[in-house]
């Protein structure tokens, strides 16, 4: 009898595991294609709570001596807000290698020279992130530039 039960519930365990294979196999794929997703949702976050910042993603931060070094060069820039995030207007996120810059209320971001600026202090920035009208992330991958 327990075994004619059990049997019988075999087509519904099945269908059970389908549905939660093709789920799981629908939220893989769905981080394959976009190996950025994690960074982008952290980003989102920290614009939302900050709306006047931009966040870029940066490569060889390592340490606090990084954030002085990109916070001297920034900090010359028209646009950055050094009141917002003293002493340079700059704050380093070394885990994720993010580093978010403060901006001038009505000031418009020049994404060249704040890119030149993160070379000069010798880090490679990758990507910016701003959001457009407080809620759309924009993504913009910053050309790498030949060592000369």
């Amino acid at each position: 009898m327990y075994l004619k039960g059990f049997i019988m519930r075999i087509p519904i365990m099945l269908s059970v595991l389908f549905v939660v294979a093709t789920l799981s196999v629908a939220q893989a794929a769905e981080s394959a294609t976009d190996p950025l997703t994690d960074e982008k949702k952290l980003v989102k976050e920290r614009l939302t709570e900050k709306p006047d910042t931009v966040i870029l993603a940066v490569d060889g931060m390592c340490c606090r001596t990084c954030a002085l070094g990109i916070g001297k060069k920034a900090c010359r820039l028209e646009f950055v807000d050094t009141a917002a995030l003293p002493p340079t207007g700059v704050l380093i996120d070394r885990v994720n290698s993010l580093l978010t810059v403060s901006v001038k209320k009505g000031k418009i971001v020049d994404i060249a020279s704040l890119a030149e600026a993160i070379r000069k202090a010798g880090y490679n920035p990758v990507r910016f992130y701003q959001l457009v009208e407080g809620k759309k992330l924009t993504v913009e991958t910053i050309a790498a530039t030949e060592k000369k």
